[in-house]
């Protein structure tokens, strides 16, 4: 994977405009798959999160296989032959199913804001697994990020009391998960493409939900494919367009275009469907997202 240039000052203008438009769609991706899962999982549709799920993992077979052109080849044998890979893959099936059980039950914003938490845990990882190095200011950062989580995820409706329920614990371990992919993802740059990497996870994603979706297909009607088929080109394609921002923009000016999805999803989440967080988990969003930002952006 390529690293992003440190400042405007090494990237031509031209490509730091790019960056910026492909980042703003990526944002745009996300929001969009996210707000059509929160629809077809709710009541009006009731389509099972597996069924959008495994939509996701087909079009991105397809889109990876088909349009994506990257700077080394996707092979596709390694994907079922090399334990990485197939760990990358079981890995992101796990994560990703998370997500997508958890946003019809905690709604667009505060599952989008937890599965952001990728970030913090990466961290924790990375230095366990990686030996990278714990700063006194990424420690600070990191403090602040699960105090965030716990004034998230933590006070009822009425402040009376701190609990953590089923869907939280769930939505964490997802994020949890989603780090140790990106550890994964880490190990893995070096001998595949990023092709290569998607293709086992949306593989691994297949192979067992088809069993779980696929009774579920015969019964959706023309509007519920088209909506999950856009749901999962919005996904693929905001994905795709996050690496390409990456690769056009400094960390510091990509991570801060992405902090505006959860904050989307959060906004969108009131709107459309009545979701709303207290004073006290507003608090906790904005620490996490803060802690999030500063995390990426600082040097390792």
């Amino acid at each position: 994977m390529k690293t992003p240039p440190d400042s405007f000052d090494t990237t031509p203008l031209a490509t730091n405009r790019r960056g910026i438009v492909v980042m703003v769609l990526s944002v745009l991706g996300f929001t969009i798959n996210t707000i059509l899962l929160r629809y077809l999982s709710g009541e009006e549709r009731g389509i099972p999160p597996e069924v959008p799920l495994l939509f996701r993992a087909v079009v991105g077979i397809a889109i990876v296989l088909l349009a994506f052109r990257g700077r080394r080849p996707t092979r596709v044998v390694p994907v079922f032959r090399e334990p990485l890979l197939i760990l990358r893959g079981i890995i992101g099936l796990l994560g990703t199913a998370t997500y997508y059980w958890t946003v019809p039950k905690l709604g667009a914003g505060m599952a989008t804001l937890i599965c952001n938490t990728y970030v913090i845990f990466a961290s924790v990882i990375a230095v366990l697994a990686l030996g990278e190095k714990l700063t006194r200011a990424r420690f600070l950062w990191l403090v602040a990020a699960f105090v965030g989580i716990i004034l998230l995820v933590g006070p009822n409706a009425n402040v009376e009391q701190f609990q953590l329920g089923f869907y939280e614990i769930v939505a964490i371990v997802g994020a949890v998960l989603a780090a140790w992919a990106v550890v994964l993802i880490r190990r893995l740059v070096a001998d595949h493409s990023i092709g290569t990497i998607y293709l086992a996870q949306c593989v691994w994603i297949t192979l067992p939900i088809v069993f779980l979706a696929g009774p579920e297909i015969p019964g959706l009607g023309a509007i519920d494919i088209l909506l999950l088929t856009v749901a999962a080109c919005a996904a693929g394609f905001g994905q795709l367009a996050m690496n390409e921002g990456y690769r056009c923009l400094p960390v510091s000016t990509g991570a801060s275009i992405q902090m505006a999805w959860p904050v989307a999803c959060t906004f969108a989440g009131w709107q459309l469907f009545g979701e709303t967080l207290i004073p006290l988990q507003i608090v906790g969003a904005v620490l996490i997202l803060a802690s999030i930002w500063r995390m990426s952006v600082s040097p390792r």
